[in-house]
């Protein structure tokens, strides 16, 4: 026995070495790094698209002045009736002391972390570590997960990773840390139930009947707490709101279709080489997703692809994943090797493109303006800021999107900051058309004014 000990240990430690050593530490690093530098680098030039970062930031703040009262300025009713995130609460105290950077950092550095259950569960299904690196690069890479990371904060993106802890979890047949993290997954937001059903669906192909029935039962107990304590609508639940499929053909479409399309054609890719067709199940999941996303996509958003596209890479992997391992250990040639390489940067040069696309269309000569701006309005008063501005305002109760201005209710004290260089596509023509007659009404001060940046005060003059 114990000259098989001595045997068996370093294998086993080598083994876990080329899963779990310093290369996936290094691409967790990598990713936190790369994406937390852009993140604040967006901040500071004022191009972050900032509502949903705006909405939590207020939000938050919101809970730690009035705790379980706290209304939000962006969506009637209690701040967590918007999207049902009960884990909000726990980022509340921690936000408002170290500011918005606090939220950036922990969005980025869950999602590397949803590395390592992929590396689990590589190892679980006997993958080859090189088989492990492409599907890393499929996940840190994809910018169905990059894009809601890096241009926004939503806790819908932190349940990726919980979601594939639960997933290895279930391979492993542990139930009571699996029931545990499938709790943690309803305090992540309200879409999460269109996931979780999709997730019953890949246990049952799975054949883990009995974890399947739990997620059916956590699934069925979170609708009846959510539809009866937030009264929701019986659709909303699974479904944001279904509208006519409308593509915005855009750079950004083009590039996140073909990322979508690149696990269906790496898969193709495995069956011609190996010569054996088989058509993993786990696809039946992804294609009904993706269908599902498009057809209920808000039609604000400048392509079907936004922060719940991300809901789709679990899915998408897992068939990815489920393919390799029909193959056995599929082993790749340097030459594969490098062309994948090749492929995974050439995506990674791709969403620089996009990002720098995205990031010019906000003139950043004026920002200079907006932060001379900024220190003239009070955060003890309603604040009415376009999208790019929200971020900037920091964690205050008072903050509301240009959007929600609602001209016959603008209060007395209420201010708004109109930069006139950047056009909002989800604020209204009428809106602005308001702001225009307000900075000439004795209605309102203009307290500063400078680089086509205003910032009005409603006063009790008329």
């Amino acid at each position: 026995m114990m000259t098989e000990s001595v045997w068996i240990k370093p294998e086993v430690e080598n083994r876990d070495a080329q899963y779990f050593g310093v290369g996936l530490y290094s691409r967790v690093f990598a990713y936190v790094a790369i994406v937390l530098s852009v993140q604040i680098f967006r901040w500071s030039l004022y191009v972050a698209h900032g509502f949903d970062l705006g909405f939590y930031q207020q939000a938050l703040a919101a809970w730690v002045h009035e705790g379980i009262h706290a209304t939000s300025t962006y969506f009637p009713g209690p701040v967590l009736e918007h999207n049902d995130a009960w884990l909000m609460i726990f980022l509340a105290y921690p936000a408002t002391w170290l500011g918005t950077g606090f939220l950036f950092f922990v969005e980025t550095l869950i999602m590397a972390l949803g590395y390592i259950p992929l590396a689990k569960l590589a190892k679980l299904w006997g993958l080859s570590p090189e088989s492990l690196m492409v599907i890393g690069g499929l996940y840190l890479l994809n910018p169905l997960v990059i894009a809601g990371n890096l241009y926004d904060f939503h806790m819908s993106l932190l349940a990726i990773p919980v979601l594939l802890w639960a997933f290895v979890l279930a391979q492993k047949s542990q139930l009571g840390p699996f029931t545990l993290t499938l709790l943690l997954f309803t305090g992540l937001g309200i879409h999460g139930t269109l996931v979780m059903v999709l997730f019953t669906l890949v246990l049952l192909l799975q054949k883990d009947r009995r974890f399947a029935l739990v997620t059916f039962s956590v699934l069925i107990v979170w609708f009846l707490v959510l539809h009866l304590g937030f009264h929701l609508s019986w659709a909303r639940w699974l479904l944001p709101g279904v509208y006519p499929l409308n593509f915005h053909i855009s750079m950004r479409t083009v590039l996140y279709s073909i990322w979508v399309v690149a696990p269906f054609l790496f898969a193709a890719t495995l069956i011609v080489r190996h010569k054996a067709f088989y058509l993993s199940p786990y696809w039946i999941m992804a294609l009904i997703g993706l269908s599902i996303h498009l057809f209920s996509s808000n039609l604000a958003q400048t392509s079907p692809f936004d922060q719940d596209s991300a809901w789709l890479v679990p899915l998408l992997l897992w068939a990815v994943m489920d393919t390799l391992r029909h193959f056995a250990r599929v082993t790749w040639s340097k030459k594969a090797y490098g062309l994948i390489n090749a492929v995974l940067l050439g995506m990674l040069a791709l969403m620089a493109l996009d990002f720098y696309h995205s990031a010019w269309r906000v003139r950043p000569q004026n920002t200079a303006a907006l932060t001379k701006a900024l220190a003239r309005v009070s955060l003890h008063h309603e604040i009415y800021a376009q999208n790019n501005v929200l971020p900037h305002l920091g964690m205050t109760p008072y903050a509301v999107p240009l959007s929600r201005l609602n001209p016959s209710r603008l209060g007395y004290e209420a201010q708004v900051i109109w930069d006139t260089q950047f056009s909002d596509h989800t604020t209204s023509a009428n809106v602005y058309a308001f702001l225009h007659t307000l900075s000439h009404s004795p209605k309102a001060d203009i307290v500063f004014q400078d680089a086509g940046v205003i910032v009005f005060k409603m006063t009790a003059r008329h």
